[in-house]
């Protein structure tokens, strides 16, 4: 399944075939953070985060429906059509996973998300309805580095005959530093 933004268009396709969804583009909004654990520790005040990878990030488009008299269709139906793809299932009997297609997405480094949620709501005197769509990212980049490093971060462990890797610094450069040190530690 694709789902396309076209930003300067104000169109949002979904699906395979792509199937354009009715209404107006308003925004794109993508958003993750790091998976941080609070933990007390004795005999100190405050909290020790734990940090333990990124979260999977998540796609917010919001849209504006409204009717479309020459369609004869109304900013209900449209809200219903959507509805319909929120709650669509594969085969498989599970909900479809999308493959993006937007360069801002593509610069976060998503690839595959899932229609998470879907909110609807109406402002009073106008004839429009907003709407949120909200996607969230399937497997993500960051957890399928995180995997890689923890399997490469084992096999290394386990290898006791793997190779010495070459210092960061530069001997030259370690030189340097002796110099820097003195300075700064005179200050």
């Amino acid at each position: 399944m694709i789902l396309s933004v076209d930003s300067d268009e104000g169109i949002v396709k979904i699906g395979s075939p792509p199937e354009e969804l009715p209404g107006i583009l308003e925004s794109i909004e993508i958003n993750s953070s790091l998976l941080i654990e609070n933990a007390s520790q004795q005999g100190r005040s405050g909290k020790v985060k734990i940090v333990q990878g990124w979260d999977d990030a998540a796609l917010l488009i919001t849209m504006t429906l409204l009717d479309d008299p020459g369609a004869e269709k109304t900013r209900w139906d449209s809200l219903k059509q959507i509805a319909a793809i929120f709650k669509k299932v594969s085969g498989a009997g599970k909900p479809d996973v999308y493959t993006l297609n937007h360069p801002m997405i593509a610069a976060w480094g998503m690839k595959q998300v899932l229609f998470a949620s879907l909110k609807s709501s109406e402002m009073r005197k106008r004839r429009a309805l907003s709407i949120s769509i909200e996607f969230e990212e399937y497997d993500s980049a960051a957890g399928v580095i995180q995997d890689r490093q923890g399997t490469a971060a084992k096999a290394k462990k386990e290898d006791p005959y793997s190779a010495a890797k070459a210092p960061v610094v530069s001997d030259r450069q370690r030189r340097g530093l002796g110099s820097l040190e003195q300075r700064y530690a005179s200050l």
